[in-house]
């Protein structure tokens, strides 16, 4: 995600994702606060800077805590070694969101790798949570031509490729959580999903290309700089989700809850009320520069001005969503799992 805060001040959108896994990571948490131990354990895989941490981790502490007021609380947020944990930080000590507001004998670490491995000790984690995160990809499987999303790609092989890196990715994140959960710990997650008839997200990623290609006509960037920001992210169907634990590849894992549904969007909820087209493409246009800006311009040279080739990105993205304003359709899914005793 963009650094210096932007992607806490840009994610509104991810945060209307999380309201619907809200209720299952209060179930989980209530579970932990009759079986846990004395010390809690919580762990929020993909945090980036933390604005949409505060409040699930929050309500899981008071739950957690049910039992036992004064119990401790350890809560550990991991995303990538290039994450802005400075914006992290910063918020957990001053913001008036931040979960240590009011609440005592609560201890936040951070750790900076990447979750599709171990990143915590054997059976140390009571709760786990991640919103937002798992359609990212641990790298790029193939870069494309003709979208700035393989899935999307008419290219041979693109899509194959997707969903092979998609299948040993989430296998590989299942595999790690395996071995940190304690027995009888839980773990949600919400994320990007994929629709049974369209993928989702046509209308935000079609334009978002099409703005690259307008850039690369004016001379901002060439053909290959725009092939190699094919973006690693991509949504996984609720039968892609569930064939591991079909399949016996993670069998210390229970699949509680797998759910679908279509993605809220806030600003076209306010577009609704306001009619206001320009602010509806900024919002947009600056979320996207938020959540893909760093992917994008890692394929530009780095003697070039990154912040002035994404301001332009902006700028046309915005003017492109203003012209054609819609309400975006993509889809989110609910896991819950548990490991078993």
């Amino acid at each position: 995600m963009a650094g210096g805060g932007l992607y806490n001040r840009h994610s509104s959108l991810q945060n209307a994702n999380l309201q619907s896994a809200l209720p299952l990571l209060g179930a989980a948490a209530q579970i932990v606060a009759n079986e846990g131990p004395a010390v809690v354990t919580i762990a929020d895989y993909g945090a980036s800077q933390g604005r949409n941490s505060m409040t699930p981790i929050g309500r899981a502490i008071d739950l957690v805590r049910s039992t036992n007021p004064d119990r401790p609380v350890q809560v550990v947020h991991t995303d990538l070694p290039s994450n802005d944990f400075a914006s992290l930080f910063t918020l957990l000590d001053s913001d008036p969101t931040s979960y240590l507001k009011g609440r005592s004998g609560i201890f936040p670490s951070a750790i900076g790798r990447s979750y599709f491995d171990i990143i915590l000790p054997p059976g140390s984690v009571d709760l786990g949570w991640s919103s937002n995160a798992l359609h990212w990809m641990s790298g790029s499987p193939v870069d494309v031509d003709d979208h700035g999303w393989a899935i999307f790609s008419q290219e041979a092989g693109a899509c194959a490729a997707v969903d092979a890196l998609l299948a040993d990715d989430w296998l590989r994140f299942l595999t790690a959580r395996s071995a940190e959960l304690r027995p009888g710990g839980r773990l949600i997650c919400q994320f990007m999903g994929r629709g049974p008839v369209h993928h989702g997200f046509e209308w935000m990623a079609g334009h978002f290309w099409q703005s690259i290609v307008a850039l690369r006509e004016e001379g901002w960037l060439t053909a290959e700089e725009t092939r190699q920001m094919t973006a690693p992210s991509a949504g996984r169907s609720l039968e892609q989700l569930a064939a591991p634990f079909d399949k016996g590849r993670v069998p210390d894992l229970n699949l509680e809850h797998l759910t679908l549904f279509e993605s809220p969007d806030p600003y076209w909820d306010e577009f609704q009320s306001s009619g206001d087209a320009e602010r509806l493409g900024t919002q947009w246009a600056n979320m996207m520069r938020a959540a893909n800006g760093p992917n994008f311009v890692a394929a530009v040279n780095a003697s070039r001005d990154h912040n002035a080739i994404l301001n332009a990105l902006v700028k046309t993205l915005s003017a492109r969503i203003a012209a054609d304003p819609q309400r975006s359709h993509s889809w989110n899914v609910l896991v819950s799992i548990s490991k078993r005793f």
